[in-house]
């Protein structure tokens, strides 16, 4: 998906280097006129976008679950949905929460709060813990850049969602009006550098994201990852939440690595 940090990182994992620069290089050299027709930008679609992230962008506090969706290509070549149920508690500037269980029996809860970020997997029962000061945005550009992680809802934590959703959109386009959850929402679509994308923002002064799929196109397999969101809370509902990691003593400590 979208910016450098966080989808179009994961773009470029699944695409060759040589495969991006030839679309940089047809892009780069295309006519205008024909750019503009195989490329439209909706200003509807780009303005709800970013009225969407001017108002996640700016609550110091935010809380939310989601059940995500996503392929998983067997062996035998076979494609698969796995899911996960996930809870997210934000604090702005630097402290965040995470508690998801998977379908397969995993669980894990995952902290960061200004200083380290410790990651306990409950259904092994070992914790690992990576020390890092700065923001919750400068934290993610590291695990995900550094330690290659997959976390396709992380690009809703940033304080500037506009520009890490928008970097590298080749073209936007309104939908229309649909339902989800009983809710009116604003559905946007999305094409950025090797994958699209789809958004469901809520049709009203409170503009919500309520559902987010990807679609990894430039993959041969072309994985697709989805999510449906609820149980917003938008405010200081979560002022006295402890971002402190906390755990059995029996835990085993192990080396900080993401990989499942």
């Amino acid at each position: 998906m979208m910016s450098g940090r966080t989808i179009h990182a994961r773009v470029l994992r699944l695409i060759s280097a040589s495969f991006i620069t030839a679309i940089v290089a047809t892009m780069s050299w295309a006519p205008v006129s024909a750019q503009e027709e195989k490329s439209p930008m909706d200003e509807e679609a780009l303005t709800i976008l970013k009225g969407m992230s001017d108002y996640l962008g700016g609550s110091e506090t935010i809380s939310f679950r989601a059940t995500t969706f996503f392929d998983v290509v067997l062996e035998s070549g076979i494609k698969i949905k796995a899911g996960r149920a996930s809870r997210v508690l934000l604090k702005r500037p630097k402290d965040l929460y995470i508690e998801a269980e998977g379908d397969d029996g995993s669980a894990t809860t995952i902290w960061f709060d200004g200083s380290k970020v410790t990651l306990w997997r409950r259904d092994a029962n070992q914790v690992m813990s990576l020390d890092f000061e700065g923001t919750t945005d400068a934290m993610l550009d590291q695990v995900i850049e550094e330690y290659d992680a997959q976390l396709p809802l992380a690009d809703l934590f940033y304080s500037n969602i506009n520009k890490t959703l928008g970097e590298d959109i080749v073209s936007a386009e309104y939908v229309g009006l649909r339902m989800v959850d009983g809710v009116p929402c604003h559905q946007l679509s999305f094409e950025s550098l090797g994958a699209d994308w789809q958004i469901w923002i809520e049709a009203d002064s409170t503009p919500l994201p309520r559902r987010f799929v990807i679609d990894f196109v430039a993959d041969d397999n072309k994985p697709q990852f989805m999510a449906q969101m609820n149980a917003w809370s938008i405010g200081g509902d979560i002022e006295d939440f402890n971002f402190t990691a906390a755990f059995p003593e029996s835990v085993e400590e192990v080396e900080f690595n993401l990989k499942p």
